[in-house]
């Protein structure tokens, strides 16, 4: 356990003409509860439960403007270190514009390892603040917010929908007479538009939230708030689940856009309450994902590798029950090999960069530029980025999140093999062996200092582990034979090995994650809410003559919400119109189902064609590519290139995009052997043994549990439905289910033991 201290100055401003800060001891763990009553105390204010906190980010110049309100149990110093160092100022008069300035709150200065953060203590907010517009102050008029609210609509619209003509040109000039104003968001109908502004814009705090309350989708400027606000309030007026689909290019902002949403829809729910654990937990496993799952790429320095569904469950009464996240598709392939100017995931340089003296012995670290996954682009740093603090920061938010220190270890530790995997300078790497009477192209390991390194790492036998990097085991007429494997599929089978290493740490960190934002407690109730689903995919992507499988499996992901957007945009709402009768001209669209059915139609479509490549022995990348150019030479949707090279073109709805079939059987199979498995299942290390899903005990106890909730809420149900029927028998069922469940539980706990 943590026991250092920090000095809290804070800033009482008004609340005391004595005194111009307050300086307070407090611990990690010290909640925003404790400080209000000190202060409050000190200063011998009234009921300390009248005043809150209120966390606020931004730069020198007052344009980056975050506020959330802070809730009794929160705690500030670990807070701080989620915020991203970019967004922190040590300087309280930098906020002396916009509606702080008039508002003069007082300041609070948290200094933490020299990264203070910035608070503000006020009194609590009232919910009638904006029931009246002539309550506000003069000032706060003429402030960002009065420009905001009070956009000009003689000169841009702020949908596109009342243009006289609605064609690409005045479309694209309404955005950027929008833009240049500072109006980043556009309607067109039920449709936000986002134009990414690579800075923020103070148009987030809680005046906004309060301002979008309650208000149909249009009466208001556009904002991502009143999408939120939308989306909850249909939820609960017709008792059907909602979801919010995020789509745009690689670097649009899809990721903000996700935050933004799911503290929008955690405030809802709080009416005019303080905030909820579940944002909290939400909060902090932010920056737990965006590391392990992010990296740069030649068109973003912080692009999503996975796309996630983000699942928030509601009580009946519209309270926040739980949350949970679903992760698709990781760019695993990153891991071994990436393009030019781009890294592989921010974790391993942040751990690298952030490790201690200590960490790094015991982990066998090295710089970046000594590992072969991470030097094949010479790109190591991200211009103002400093990953040791991110590093800070991520061991914080994973240990709000749940993850122990232990945890903590064992997974910097899986990622230190990783890297050791393929580290080609002192190699771990084969040599063919050589024979008296011929050349035997079977490989061996050179450096069994490494290997021994890398298997303790592991938590596995180093004998064990090289014979099934460097072999395989095959059954033939009974016997089993051991088969030495050539150069090429011995690298083949290292890749796979950290590929799917890397790949089952991260499902196994979106697995924590949901745990910590699913209580037990809330599993066992009665479930009558619904939910609102956040779809943040990844963006279409053209990297000109580098695009690999990745870029097609993501754009195929693209190409299918372009299908999703035109039924309801164009064939639902036009179906809807002639069921009606009203009057009106039939708009003709683009229709992609074409495209989709080159791409996964059955038997001829692209992805079918490489899977039966695949599974043919003596079938390589070019036959793939003379295959799909024979088939689809005809069909308007695919093109040949000019140029003879090994590429094939697809017309997407976004544009012709050219593929490279290098790598692209290899990337579409899973060479993860049986033999490797069995090696991970065998470590000593519990982390290591669920990864491979080995380990008898959690498995036990993940059927259990999953066993236990569908039967109760089974139970749930009936006992609902009789109840309503009148019938009086489900509460002895009611006493034998709270009776059964409490042996369930106690039989899970005596497993953990």
């Amino acid at each position: 356990m943590e026991y250092s201290r920090h000095i809290l100055q804070v800033f009482v401003g008004q609340l005391s003409s004595q005194y111009e800060a307050l300086s307070i001891e407090v611990s990690k763990h010290t909640t925003c509860l404790e400080i209000v009553a000190c202060i409050v105390q000190r200063l011998r204010l009234s009921d300390p439960h009248h005043y809150e906190l209120a966390e606020v980010i931004g730069n020198a110049g007052g344009q980056e403007c975050k506020e959330r309100r802070l809730g009794p149990h929160e705690t500030p110093v670990a807070l701080q270190m989620l915020w991203p160092q970019s967004s922190i100022t040590e300087n309280p008069q930098d906020f002396e514009q916009h509606e702080y300035r008039d508002s003069k709150p007082q300041w609070m200065i948290l200094k933490n390892l020299d990264l203070p953060i910035l608070f503000c203590v006020r009194k609590s907010s009232s919910d009638s603040f904006w029931a009246e517009p002539s309550q506000l102050d003069s000032q706060l008029i003429r402030d960002y917010f009065y420009k905001f609210l009070y956009q000009p609509k003689d000169k841009e619209y702020p949908d596109l929908c009342q243009l006289s003509d609605l064609n690409e040109q005045s479309l694209l000039e309404n955005l950027r007479a929008r833009f240049n104003r500072g109006h980043i968001y556009t309607y067109v109908g039920s449709i936000l538009i986002s134009v990414n502004p690579f800075k923020y814009y103070p148009i987030y705090n809680p005046k906004y939230v309060k301002l979008y309350q309650n208000h149909r989708l249009g009466e208001l400027p556009p904002h991502i708030f009143a999408i939120a606000d939308t989306a909850y309030h249909s939820m609960l007026k017709q008792r059907k689940n909602q979801c919010i689909v995020i789509s745009g290019e690689s670097g649009s902002g899809k990721t903000e856009a996700t935050l933004f949403l799911l503290h929008h829809l955690t405030m809802l729910s709080q009416k005019g309450s303080h905030g909820s654990g579940v944002e909290q937990t939400i909060l902090s496993s932010g920056p737990v994902l965006e590391a392990f799952g992010n990296a740069k790429t030649a068109h973003n320095n912080n692009s999503s590798r996975f796309g996630k569904f983000i699942q928030v469950t509601y009580k009946e009464n519209g309270l926040v029950q739980g949350a949970c996240v679903q992760k698709y598709l990781l760019e695993k392939s990153r891991i071994c090999s990436q393009a030019c100017n781009e890294r592989s995931y921010h974790v391993f340089y942040y751990l690298l960069a952030g490790a201690s003296n200590q960490e790094r012995q015991t982990l066998n670290l090295l710089n970046p530029s000594d590992y072969k996954y991470l030097s094949q682009s010479l790109c190591y740093t991200i211009d103002g980025c400093d990953e040791q603090y991110e590093f800070v920061r991520l061991k914080q938010s994973m240990e709000m999140v749940g993850f122990t220190p232990d945890k903590q270890i064992r997974l910097f530790a899986l990622l230190s093999a990783i890297l050791l995997i393929v580290w080609s300078y002192v190699t771990w790497n084969f040599s063919p062996k050589k024979s008296t009477y011929q050349y035997d192209e079977s490989v061996v390991v050179r450096n069994w200092e490494l290997a021994c390194t890398i298997a303790g790492l592991l938590g596995v036998s180093e004998e064990t582990l090289v014979n099934a990097i460097t072999s395989k085991k095959a059954k033939v007429q009974g016997e089993i034979l051991v088969i030495n494997y050539r150069l090429p599929e011995a690298i083949a089978a290292r890749d796979a090995l950290a590929k799917c290493l890397y790949g089952a740490l991260f499902d196994w960190i979106v697995l924590q994650v949901n745990y910590s934002l699913i209580s037990l407690k809330d599993q066992t109730m009665e479930q009558n809410g619904n939910s609102i689903g956040v779809l943040d995919i990844f963006g279409f992507e053209d990297f000109g003559n580098h695009n690999r499988f990745e870029q097609f499996c993501i754009n195929y992901a693209n190409e299918h919400l372009q299908h999703y957007f035109n039924q309801h945009v164009f064939e639902y709402e036009q179906e809807e119109y002639r069921r009606e009768g009203i009057s009106w001209t039939n708009i003709g669209f683009t229709d992609n189902i074409q495209c989709l059915a080159l791409i996964e139609g059955k038997p001829n479509g692209l992805l079918c064609m490489l899977d039966d490549q695949c599974s043919f022995p003596g079938a390589t990348n070019e036959t793939f590519l003379q295959k799909i150019n024979t088939v689809h030479k005809n069909n308007e949707y695919y093109e040949i290139p000019q140029k003879r090279e090994s590429a094939f073109i697809i017309k997407h709805y976004a544009g012709k995009v050219k593929y490279q079939v290098e790598d692209i059987r290899e990337k579409n199979l899973d060479l993860m052997r049986p033999e490797l498995i069995s090696v991970l299942k065998n470590s000593r290390f519990n982390m290591v043994r669920e990864l491979a899903g080995a380990d008898p005990v959690a498995v036990f106890r993940w059927a259990i549990l999953r066993a236990f909730f569908r039967a109760i809420s089974a139970f749930q149900f009936a006992l609902s439905k009789s109840r309503k029927k009148g019938n009086e028998y489900p509460r002895k069922l009611k006493q034998k289910v709270n009776v059964d469940s409490s042996r369930i539980l106690a039989a899970i706990e005596n497993t953990q033991k």
